[in-house]
């Protein structure tokens, strides 16, 4: 399996609750629809720790791949005109010139 960790920042003029809400409400939803190949989608919203800054991004987004095949698709798809309704609803809440993507080796240790 193959795991896809994006770093996500909110649009400046949105609070914390407008960015979670449409991501949760209309974004997260979207992407589901047109990305098959994401078996597992997780967002993760951050809050600072007392007396701690704020984190430099607003969510931690995972999306798991059965492969690489499925990974290679859905960068296709979203460089594709087929994307253009997504790339529009991310400017609507996201900051997209802030975030950045990763592929994750995920680790675990037993208990």
């Amino acid at each position: 399996m193959l795991k896809l960790v994006m770093f996500v920042k909110r649009r400046p003029d949105l609070s914390h609750e407008a960015f979670r809400e449409h991501y949760e409400n209309v974004h997260a939803p979207l992407a589901s629809a047109n990305m098959p190949q994401i078996i597992k989608y997780v967002r993760n919203y951050l809050a600072p720790l007392p007396n701690q800054p704020e984190p430099p991004c607003d969510c931690v987004t995972e999306m798991w791949y059965e492969d690489e095949a499925g990974l290679k698709e859905t960068m296709a798809w979203m460089r594709s005109d087929a994307s253009r309704e997504l790339h529009e609803d991310e400017d609507r809440f996201m900051d997209r010139s802030a975030m950045r993507a990763f592929i994750a080796t995920e680790c675990e240790t037993d208990r």
